[in-house]
């Protein structure tokens, strides 16, 4: 499977925030540690283990149908052998990815075993097309190389030994897995690959990232009707096939999306800026009730409350959430103050800030209010953060 960028420059919209950079799953979230791979934690999903349990009931019985004298223990131990190479390739497979991007310096988060194989998670953005494509096309040539040597193993037994089917299943899954990633749509390996060709040829990473997410859409189109219409093409047993492909179109679907909304969001960052979203704020002393802090802002329009000391210093901002969560009864005996964050340095945001240095800033200190001030040191009101999540999101998903 692909290797997939997890820390792009671009605010991934559907995840719960997207102006919050994603960061790597650890622990139990997402599966079960299992080990390292190249220093990289190895995260296996419940599913696979469904998956090869479900093997170890089906495989057994069809390996004593094509090998004649196999007994049951040797069908056991020959298909758990089967399974271990097999997954075995796909790790190999998304071990290159993993060189590959820690030769080029770049922080891979962890690797996924699941149900539809295995995901390698690259945190960082490759600077250069070559090196995205360098990375995303380590893991199919690693697929080919490894078919070869199953082939050449395969040739050295009878037809009808244990020896010959584990070699030709190692040679035609590898084989396998690499045509199915070497297909030109995101996530998959060579949708990367094209993506980073059309980011060298046009210079734009988004655009080549918005055309690589559409052209995974019609891959997953694809794979869907071949598993509807023509199920003919699985063996003799074409309905397991045709529902295992139809699920994984719909993988490559969901995932193209993704890759399409983050071009979209990505897109709109530069548009973004603080006057554009600043509202309105009141500033009060730090012992005004609650209640009556709340109606002063609501007889002149404002929508956020900044709490001054003596001196008329910016000292708290109160969060529109927390005011909003306290019960109106409780509001008369309750200060500003009470609700108050204090004010520090990473809380003020200059009005002409904007594109990816806003972005920057908001992520360097998460807060769900910020103060505005102009050049002069004179506040213009107050950024919530609400605002830029709900344009990036419509971004995202226009």
């Amino acid at each position: 499977m692909a290797a997939a960028p997890s820390g792009s420059a671009s605010p991934d919209p559907d995840a719960k925030d997207p102006a919050q950079t994603p960061t790597p799953s650890t622990g139990w979230v997402g599966g079960i540690p299992a080990g390292r791979i190249f220093g990289v934690p190895l995260v296996v999903s419940p599913a696979w283990v469904l998956l090869v349990i479900a093997g170890m009931l089906i495989v057994p019985a069809g390996l004593r149908q094509h090998i004649k004298g196999l007994s049951t223990t040797g069908s056991v131990v020959a298909a758990l052998g089967l399974i271990l190479l097999i997954y075995g390739a796909v790790l190999a497979h998304e071990a290159s990815h993993v060189i590959v991007a820690k030769t080029l310096n770049l922080k891979v988060g962890r690797v996924v075993l699941q149900l539809l194989g295995a995901q390698s998670e690259v945190l960082d953005e490759p600077q250069t097309p070559g090196r995205a494509f360098v990375i995303a096309a380590a893991g199919p040539m690693t697929s080919v190389f490894l078919a070869g040597i199953g082939a050449v193993v395969g040739a050295r037994f009878a037809t009808d030994s244990v020896g010959w089917v584990l070699a030709w299943s190692v040679a035609w899954i590898n084989g396998l897995v690499a045509a199915f990633n070497l297909l030109p749509g995101l996530p998959l390996d060579g949708g990367q690959m094209l993506r980073a060709a059309i980011w060298h040829l046009t210079g734009d990473k988004l655009r080549a990232l918005l055309i690589a997410g559409w052209i995974g859409r019609g891959v997953a189109l694809a794979l869907g009707v071949v598993g509807f219409v023509a199920p003919s093409v699985f063996a003799s047993d074409s309905t397991f096939g045709a529902l295992y492909l139809c699920f994984i179109a719909v993988f490559v679907w969901s995932n193209a999306s993704i890759s399409i909304a983050q071009a979209r969001v990505g897109a709109a960052v530069p548009t973004l800026s603080v006057s554009k979203f600043v509202r309105p704020a009141l500033t009060v002393e730090a012992q005004l009730p609650l209640a009556e802090a709340v109606r002063r802002a609501r007889d002149i329009g404002a929508r956020a409350l900044v709490v001054v000391d003596g001196r008329d210093r910016w000292a708290g901002i109160v969060s529109e959430a927390a005011v909003q969560a306290t019960p109106v009864e409780r509001q008369p005996w309750m200060t500003v103050s009470d609700l108050a964050r204090p004010v520090e340095a990473g809380l003020v945001l200059s009005a002409n800030l904007g594109g990816e240095d806003l972005m920057t800033a908001i992520q360097r200190t998460p807060a769900t209010e910020y103060l505005v001030a102009d050049s002069d040191g004179l506040l213009r009101g107050v950024l919530a953060r609400a605002d830029l999540v709900a344009a990036l999101r419509a971004a995202g998903i226009r």
